[in-house]
């Protein structure tokens, strides 16, 4: 059942203005919309401030009071626009909003009669907005508009051509380098930060391992269970719905979802156990020293957490499980991995809330008959009233 989007939820107005940290858990994606979005708020701020001001000053009777006015209004405007929508809106947006930017700036250098004016420099914020935060196609898209708007407000002055000439390019090619350094600059920080996150194998949003991490600790537990002839069992979970959860929930309650229930996971698992969120939707326990039965018991109580949790919300949240263990099912990481999602697939076919084990063909008729009594004592709560 979907969840509402409510006002609780919403990004706070301190959080909005980068007066506070994010108060939840925040994916990259969602983290880097929101930066984007502040900053773009925060120049057509600075903008509306600096247009109050120029109509404030001495020289305001040098220049189109009703322009700046105009300029100013729906700088103040597009700002206001960016804060309430903050993380929420598409990204192509802030596109239309940088180019609308570009405008009011073209508006101004034009209500001032001058080439010249001061209000050029304003070019430099929107190049290096674009070249930083945008796709590099983007960007160029932007430095060409601003090259095409300035040609044309030369076009418009009464300088001589040559020198229109002279002042357009000095200006394109000089603002077209600065975002480059700036595109330069920023490749490298993603660069840096990429090199950091290969190393690193834990998943930021819940402190659980990440993928990476989950398939180095598998194949040293297989290895190990080679070696000492121990089982290994892993279990595979997901959040019950139709659909993605992206889709039924907004990113930000998504995120809260996923960081909760990784938290239960994390508090519940053995200290010997690992578990892990290995995409978007998944998460996984490595249970060595435990065969796929000990696997059920221990992700039935997991799911019996998080059934209890949210029992009471108005979206009730379940979890389902495919549980498989080596050697039973599986030899190798590839196999096993196989092996739990099936079994996960059979869970949710069923109806969710409730933990599957795997059943090869090689399974004698009295292992397939004990795990299936493991099924009915253990894995859902209908089962038990029933």
């Amino acid at each position: 059942m979907p969840i509402s989007t409510a006002v609780a939820i919403d990004p706070p107005s301190l959080e909005r203005l980068g007066l506070r940290p994010a108060g939840g858990p925040q994916n990259r994606e969602r983290a880097e919309r929101a930066a984007a979005a502040r900053s773009l708020m925060y120049l057509f701020v600075v903008g509306a401030l600096v247009a109050a001001a120029a109509l404030a000053s001495p020289v305001a009777d040098h220049i189109s009071t009703s322009r700046i006015g105009i300029t100013g209004g729906c700088s103040a405007l597009i700002a206001l626009l960016l804060f309430a929508g903050y993380d929420r809106l598409p990204a192509w947006t802030l596109s239309v909003f940088l180019l609308c930017g570009s405008m009011l700036i073209e508006w101004s250098i034009y209500s001032a009669s001058d080439p010249t004016s001061p209000f050029l420099l304003f070019y430099v914020w929107v190049a290096f907005y674009a070249f930083y935060f945008l796709s590099r196609f983007q960007a160029a898209l932007q430095a060409a508009f601003i090259g095409v708007a300035y040609g044309a407000v030369l076009a418009l002055s009464n300088e001589p051509f040559r020198t229109q000439i002279v002042r357009w390019v000095v200006f394109t090619v000089a603002l077209v380098v600065a975002g480059l350094l700036v595109r330069v600059m920023r490749e490298r920080i993603d660069a840096l930060l990429g090199s950091l996150n290969s190393v690193s194998r834990t998943d930021l949003l819940t402190g659980l391992l990440d993928d990476r991490g989950f398939e180095e600790i598998l194949e040293k537990e297989l290895e190990r269970g080679r070696r000492s002839g121990n089982r290994v069992a892993i279990a595979l979970a997901r959040i019950d719905g139709d659909g993605r959860l992206r889709e039924r929930v907004d990113d930000r309650r998504a995120d809260e979802l996923l960081s909760e229930i990784g938290g239960e996971i994390g508090g519940t698992v053995r200290l010997n156990d690992e578990g892990a969120r290995i995409d978007d939707e998944h998460f996984a326990i490595v249970c060595p020293y435990t065969d796929e039965q000990g696997g059920v018991v221990m992700a039935e109580r997991i799911a019996s957490l998080v059934r209890e949790r949210y029992g009471d919300s108005d979206a009730p949240q379940t979890l389902s499980f495919g549980v498989a263990s080596y050697p039973k099912h599986g030899s190798g990481s590839d196999a096993l991995m196989h092996a739990v999602r099936q079994a996960l697939d059979e869970a949710r076919m069923l109806g969710g809330d409730r933990a599957v084990t795997f059943f090869s063909s090689e399974s004698s008729i009295e292992e397939r008959l004990r795990g299936a009594d493991v099924s009915l004592e253990v894995l859902t709560s209908e089962s038990r009233s029933s």
